[in-house]
């Protein structure tokens, strides 16, 4: 079985680290590509300036993606994704909104899930033990 492929649209390095630390822990093979914020990860999905070698950047298997980020933010890529990438990938939402509404339109705008991010290590890797049901065997 391959390593799980995950972009992580994330802009804060804290919250990066210690979630690849997590996927460590939960002995989940994992292939991370990341980017701060969601005008990057467009650029990573339809393979445009950096990323257009796609054999050092893959098509990932999941997109982990933080709500509030600079620029064009959680929402909003998750507008375009569904609108107009054509992909068809789960969309785990990562955020520290805890908020009811927050989650509804996560939701409505089609992410897979919403994980609002654990204060503590252990519960962290219990939710990256979680992202197993991801990995592709290619």
């Amino acid at each position: 079985m391959r390593s799980l492929r995950i972009l992580c649209v994330e802009d804060s390095e804290e919250d990066l680290m210690l979630f690849e630390r997590a996927c460590v822990a939960a002995e989940l093979p994992a292939v991370f590509h990341a980017v701060g914020d969601g005008a990057e990860a467009v650029a990573y999905l339809e393979g445009r300036d950096e990323f257009n070698d796609r054999t050092k950047y893959p098509l990932p298997d999941v997109i982990i993606l933080d709500l509030n980020l600079p620029g064009m933010d959680g929402f909003d890529f998750l507008k375009w994704f569904r609108q107009t990438s054509g992909l068809s990938l789960p969309i785990l939402v990562f955020t520290v909104s805890g908020s009811v509404e927050d989650k509804a339109r996560a939701l409505a705008e089609g992410a897979t899930g919403y994980f609002v991010k654990p204060k503590d290590f252990e519960a962290l890797v219990k939710l990256a033990e979680s992202f197993g049901k991801f990995r592709g065997d290619g």
